[in-house]
């Protein structure tokens, strides 16, 4: 098995793992009044894409044969915008990080820096109005 196909299964496996623990958690956080969504409403919809993104790269990796090779920077650079997450979000707030991540995230995937820029952007505006404005998340 190439190094590549190792990694991809380690994140497919802690996706599963980190989504499943969501969904877990996010059980006991209380409920609203009235049939309006709660707190868990948002730790819920990541852990379901977690754990359905999960099995999809896991069932993805069975089906393939040839496999590229390297990137490991890549996934070290990733693990390392994600242990500074909470400073971000503690100092920019969440629309610029949740932008912030998605530019990063596409431009470490090979996508050119004007789309990802783009995406970046989309993100922070999605975020900004349906979180922020809609749902009344702080942030």
């Amino acid at each position: 098995m190439s190094a590549q196909r190792i990694w991809e299964r380690a994140a497919a496996l802690l996706a599963v793992a980190l989504g499943t623990l969501a969904l877990v958690l996010s059980r006991n956080l209380p409920q609203m009044e009235g049939g309006y969504p709660g707190p868990a409403l948002f730790p819920s919809i990541l852990g379901a894409l977690l754990v359905f993104s999960g099995l999809g790269l896991l069932w993805q990796g069975r089906r393939e044969k040839a496999r590229l090779e390297g990137g490991e920077g890549r996934v070290l650079l990733s693990l390392l915008g994600l242990a500074l997450a909470p400073w971000l979000l503690s100092q920019m707030g969440l629309a610029f990080t949740a932008g912030l991540y998605a530019l990063a995230g596409a431009w470490l995937l090979g996508v050119r820096f004007g789309t990802a820029l783009l995406t970046g952007g989309m993100v922070a505006l999605l975020v900004y109005t349906v979180f922020q404005r809609f749902l009344g998340v702080q942030g």
